[in-house]
């Protein structure tokens, strides 16, 4: 969004240049399939843990041969399906040992399965690294940071903003060049309802991609 863009760092839209261009990258690469499970909002998550557990542990089955991550944006959701799902497939990670964790799935022979709260940015599974991955929960910015806050009451666009791009950062972990694939899963029942009513926030590659 060029004007909020320019509003967060204090620019001047006539000083700025902005140029687009289409992603290279072929739509029948990267199908994103929703299928709203259960919400995973504060009132409801505790509801929603098992059918979210039983949903993951069927993909996980569908893929029994190929890498992949889930998205969980909380350490509440990656904690419960670790402890329900008892797939030795799985490797989670704490705020210390995120990267460790990374290099052992990036090594590992097996197909393993990342199971994180944050790596939604800066972690590169190309090819065969992952070639499926699990959103389960819409990425709303944490609203215990003061600055989120004072972000959110500034601006009322900022908030659902950082949402969407936190998820298209999420979708790109996977596809990481025009030869590779992955399909995405986005399960939060909540998705839907906010993807509808901030369409216009997604790039076009994004929604192209979009499944119901």
């Amino acid at each position: 969004d060029q004007d909020a863009f320019c509003e967060t760092l204090g620019l001047k839209k006539e000083d700025v240049a902005f140029i687009s261009i289409p992603s290279p990258f072929p739509v029948e690469n990267r199908p994103t399939i929703v299928s709203p499970i259960a919400s995973m909002s504060f009132k409801n998550i505790d509801k929603g843990l098992p059918k979210m557990a039983k949903a993951v542990k069927a993909i996980l089955d569908a893929h029994p041969n190929e890498k992949g991550i889930i998205h969980c944006h909380s350490y509440k959701i990656a904690q419960y399906l670790k402890r329900n799902i008892r797939s030795s497939r799985l490797i989670t990670h704490n705020s210390e040992n995120r990267i460790k964790k990374l290099k052992i799935h990036m090594a590992d022979s097996r197909p393993t399965v990342l199971l994180s709260p944050s790596m939604q940015e800066g972690v590169d599974l190309k090819g065969d690294l992952s070639r499926f991955q699990i959103l389960c929960k819409v990425p709303y910015p944490y609203l215990g940071d003061k600055l989120v806050k004072k972000r959110m009451h500034k601006w009322r666009w900022w908030y659902p903003l950082q949402t969407a791009k936190t998820i298209v950062q999420s979708v790109g972990r996977s596809v990481r060049s025009i030869d590779d694939t992955a399909v995405t899963y986005i399960l939060d029942g909540d998705f839907e309802r906010f993807y509808d009513k901030h369409k216009s926030l997604f790039p076009k590659e994004f929604r192209d991609t979009i499944k119901r």
